[in-house]
């Protein structure tokens, strides 16, 4: 995302504040899931919840391209790839630990 805002932003007329905050979307779903991911993965196990994130975080950027028209919807997809993406490394230090 970080090349695309560039042409995005021309494209769509977005004003740099708008094309921070398309940017800081991510951080948003991946600061919200961080702690509740790990603590998911100490009770569920890194091999039964890295696959939902990995689906969540892949469905999200597959929808990126049908939302990228509204801002809203951009942001929602883009925090919806940091929530699935914010369980990758508990659940990958849990796997490598076991």
């Amino acid at each position: 995302m970080s090349v695309a805002i560039i042409p995005m932003a021309q494209e769509f007329g977005w004003s740099p504040s708008v094309a921070g905050l398309v940017q800081s979307a991510f951080f948003w779903g991946y600061i919200l899931c961080q702690l509740p991911g790990g603590y998911l993965t100490s009770k569920k196990g890194g091999r039964n919840v890295m696959p939902a994130g990995v689906a969540m975080w892949s469905v999200a950027t597959a929808a990126v391209p049908l939302l990228a028209g509204t801002v809203p919807g951009l942001c929602m997809s883009r925090a919806a790839v940091g929530l699935g993406e914010a369980i990758a490394p508990s659940a990958a230090t849990d796997m490598v630990s076991r």
